[in-house]
């Protein structure tokens, strides 16, 4: 049974009903070539929690300081090959914070994460739909229209 690899990841959706998402591409490694699109987050540190995790993902990937980030809104577990090679078992938490202004820091960007992530951009949901390049997960816009709906009066 391969390890578990948890993670907290961020549907950052602004006050125009736009979400965040970074364009990930490998340029070296076991997955060379491979491209997509995803939520900002990461992986959980020693023993902190999803909530905790995703606060600091959130803060350190888009500059976005919250005092909290509410409710888990999707669990997703799966396999998934890391850029050495290597299998986990995926173990992600999800969850929504909004924001007034679209705008994303970069200043505390991992040397990693600059050389993984490509491109930044805010979609609203029909350029979502319109889509054909590869976003993970692969449910993202089904849980970004939900989120649209539920939070009506967020957007008035």
């Amino acid at each position: 049974m391969p390890r578990r690899r948890l993670a907290s990841r961020i549907l950052l959706v602004s006050h125009a009903r736009r979400l965040l998402l970074f364009k990930i591409s490998y340029k070296a490694g076991a997955r060379a070539g491979m491209s997509y699109w995803a939520t900002p987050g990461g992986q959980l540190r020693d023993d902190e929690s999803f909530e905790a995790a995703a606060m600091r993902e959130l803060e350190e990937e888009t500059g976005v300081v919250v005092k909290s980030i509410g409710r888990c809104i999707a669990r997703k577990e799966f396999p998934w090959q890391m850029p050495d090679g290597g299998y986990v078992l995926a173990v992600e938490h999800y969850y929504a914070v909004h924001v007034g202004a679209e705008h994303c820091s970069t200043t505390s960007w991992s040397l990693r994460e600059r050389d993984a992530i490509c491109d930044i951009k805010w979609w609203s949901e029909s350029e979502l739909t319109a889509c054909t390049e590869e976003i993970l997960p692969s449910d993202l816009r089904t849980l970004f229209g939900e989120i649209l709906l539920s939070m009506p009066g967020e957007f008035g």
